[in-house]
């Protein structure tokens, strides 16, 4: 608990509320509308990489945070809020916008942010989850128009994030740390999931013709970078100028899925060039490498899955097929049927 302002005097109660915000990674001002019947509680908790926060408040209060106080402490952070009961208000980043129960909304602490909860009878509660901005697996093209928007909590996507924000809130201090790092993983998930549902631009709906032909493009792009670690759904949307909803549709559209189909063609490549003689020189790990697989043991556990032998134990079969079992076979290399495997 940062603060329970029922420990304080009622005259004292507001002013020790507003010290306890001024204090805290994200200092902000507070100013209650009415000091004499003031009464909030702040509490805190970590959640893996998630700062947790409950906020409730019998009274009306408004808090602001300017330049100054970002010079002074900016962990360079998105923060987001659930509205759970009453209403309140954000304004950020050029919007502002009314929050009703279940409403939620993604601000950043780099920028200037202020807003009301509460009325005079009307009781506030707000869950918050801070989190470094490079945590959030989603690019900040995707993140940034929705900052200070309302992002409805009622049902959809919008009512499992708030689900979840509610129930990690609840029992924060029940998880162990290994836990914790994967319910934070698994709710900054979801956060991307509800920002790419809300961030596809209007008016960037394919014409027939052109979903028609933009698939084989994005294949050919994508087999073009297969060697490329970085190739992703992000790198194929943002070369296509689509969003990245709008790549996986097209992708499941035809019963796959772009990481699944990525995979598939790097462990094709893999396995011809492990029965290649020509590479026979070549290490398995440096053959992965050049398809884009540059975790060891990730690649082996992955092509055996889809062959059900080993890398190794593969190029071995490859090799031992194309010398045959008859004696000469071996003064046969090369000859035809090699330069046909070829």
């Amino acid at each position: 608990m940062l603060i329970c302002t029922d420990d304080f005097p009622p005259a004292e109660r507001s002013d020790r509320f507003r010290e306890a915000l001024l204090g805290v990674e994200v200092p902000v001002i507070v100013t209650a509308d009415e000091p004499a019947g003031f009464a909030a509680t702040w509490a805190c908790s970590e959640l893996g990489d998630l700062s947790v926060a409950s906020v409730c408040s019998q009274a009306p209060y408004r808090f602001f945070r300017g330049r100054r106080l970002i010079s002074r402490s900016n962990p360079e952070a998105y923060r987001l809020v659930l509205n759970v009961r009453g209403r309140s208000g954000v304004c950020h980043r050029d919007h502002d916008v009314g929050l009703g129960p279940g409403d939620l909304a993604l601000y950043e602490t780099s920028s200037p942010f202020q807003g009301w909860r509460g009325t005079p009878t009307d009781p506030n509660d707000w869950i918050m989850a801070t989190f470094d901005r490079r945590l959030l697996p989603t690019p900040a093209r995707y993140a940034q128009p929705l900052l200070g928007q309302r992002l409805p909590g009622q049902e959809g996507i919008g009512a499992l994030v708030g689900t979840v924000l509610r129930q990690v809130a609840a029992s924060a201090d029940r998880y162990q740390p290994d836990d914790g790092h994967h319910l934070s993983n698994a709710l900054l998930d979801l956060l991307a999931v509800l920002l790419h549902h809300h961030g596809e631009p209007a008016g960037t709906a394919l014409t027939g013709a052109h979903e028609r032909t933009l698939l084989p493009r994005m294949r050919a792009f994508a087999l073009d970078r297969l060697g490329d670690p970085e190739l992703s759904p992000e790198m194929i949307a943002a070369a296509h100028h689509i969003s990245l909803r709008q790549v996986h549709r097209l992708f499941h559209a035809h019963g796959l899925t772009v990481a699944g189909w990525i995979r598939e063609r790097r462990l094709e490549r893999c396995r011809r060039d492990l029965g290649d003689p020509a590479l026979d020189g070549r290490p398995i790990q440096m053959i992965a490498s050049r398809w884009g697989f540059t975790d060891k043991s990730h690649f082996s556990k992955v092509f055996r899955a889809a062959f059900e032998v080993s890398p190794h134990a593969y190029r071995q079969e490859q090799h031992r097929r194309l010398l045959g079992t008859d004696p000469g076979a071996e003064t046969q290399l090369p000859g035809a049927d090699d330069q046909q495997h070829r």
